[in-house]
């Protein structure tokens, strides 16, 4: 009798999943990457070790995160804040995740426009292009973060083996001794907050979908696609590094891009236009996180006036966040500054402290059932 009730109990779980878990794991890989194509922007002291550092945080987070939602019986991270910090709390930081997920949106669709516009189509008006992408994301979205990671499920083969041919011929023009100064502490200034976190940026958007999944299976999915989201990093970092040098890249606004011109295998070129294959990898990659985040917005918005559906702020938000990433194509720095700042405070501080508040609401209700 006793399997018998677990057993239903398991199937009314999966029932209520929103995807499997092969799509959760995407949906967090994806996410991230709309991130970690700005890496790497800049070079430091230390850089590799505080990369490494960071990523461990950000697994510890998603760890977090995942047993915060196992001792609640929310199914969103709206109602996971509510349920633990109290209505007031709870809407004060659903308002400022929408403001960071606004800025996130913006760091994306600015990085594709300038890309797009300086590889692919130099005479189109930089106006267009985010126009046409965030147009293209609020149709995305419009059925829910499902369709998103159905989309995500489907493409994702098809952006990722790209990008791993492209690492794997740029192993073969590494120079090994351009890696060295990442672990030196001399030469180089001290590494910036922005580097340090700028692969991470979407996937902070994986508090507000993970609650969908079976919490049993959760943690697995968050963490799984936490490190393969890492790996693909230190591909990106170990390749452009040793291709290119630190100095190189400074003076290149796209290294990953220039990196996917010159891949070659022994005496054959592949760099005739093969950045267009990479190009539109990145759009496509683009339009996935971007569509990720701006339903992180939606959700947030939900959350702080009380409304059921996210479709109501779909459209409505698109007006504003295409003014502002219009407005972030001549001065980024405002939508830089709040990103990287919004992931930091996200990942190392709001699902912390979540994670405490969650831990000592379970240990009073179960004094109070022993009482």
């Amino acid at each position: 009798m006793r399997r018998r009730q677990v057993k239903v109990m398991q199937e009314s779980i999966q029932s209520k999943s929103t995807f499997s878990e092969w799509q959760l794991t995407v949906l967090v890989i994806v996410a991230g990457m709309g991130g970690m194509y700005f890496y790497p922007r800049s070079f430091g002291r230390w850089s590799g070790i505080s990369f490494a550092l960071t990523a461990g945080l950000v697994l510890l987070s998603m760890g977090m995160l995942a047993r915060c939602f196992s001792l609640s019986q929310s199914v969103s991270f709206p109602e996971l804040l509510r349920e633990n910090l109290g209505l007031i709390p709870a809407r004060i930081i659903l308002a400022a995740a929408a403001v960071y997920f606004a800025a996130e949106i913006c760091c994306v669709t600015v990085k594709q426009t300038r890309m797009t516009g300086l590889f692919l189509l130099e005479k189109t008006p930089p106006q267009v292009i985010p126009a046409v992408t965030l147009l293209t994301v609020c149709f995305l979205i419009t059925s829910g973060i499902r369709q998103v990671a159905r989309a995500a499920e489907l493409l994702f083969p098809a952006v990722v083996i790209p990008l791993l041919f492209v690492l794997a011929m740029g192993l073969f023009s590494l120079d090994y001794g351009e890696l060295l100064p990442l672990l030196r502490p001399d030469g180089l200034p001290v590494a910036s907050l922005s580097e340090w976190l700028s692969p991470w940026g979407g996937i902070t958007a994986a508090a507000f979908f993970a609650g969908y999944y079976e919490k049993r299976r959760l943690r697995r999915c968050l963490l799984s696609g936490s490190l393969l989201l890492a790996a693909l990093c230190v591909g990106v970092l170990v390749c452009c590094v040793g291709v290119f040098s630190i100095e190189g890249i400074k003076h290149l606004a796209f290294p990953l891009t220039e990196l996917s011109r010159v891949v070659s295998i022994g005496n054959i070129s592949l760099n005739h236009r093969f950045d267009i294959l990479y190009i539109m990898i990145y759009n496509a990659v683009t339009l996935l996180s971007a569509g990720i985040l701006l339903y992180c917005c939606c959700i947030s918005l939900c959350g702080v006036c009380g409304v059921r559906s996210h479709s109501v702020f779909n459209f409505l938000l698109l007006p504003v966040v295409y003014t502002l990433s219009y407005l972030s194509l001549s001065d980024g720095r405002i939508a830089l500054f709040i990103a990287d700042w919004g992931k930091l405070l996200f990942l190392f501080g709001l699902i912390p402290m979540v994670f405490i508040a969650a831990t000592f609401r379970k240990r009073r209700e179960e004094r109070a059932c022993i009482s």
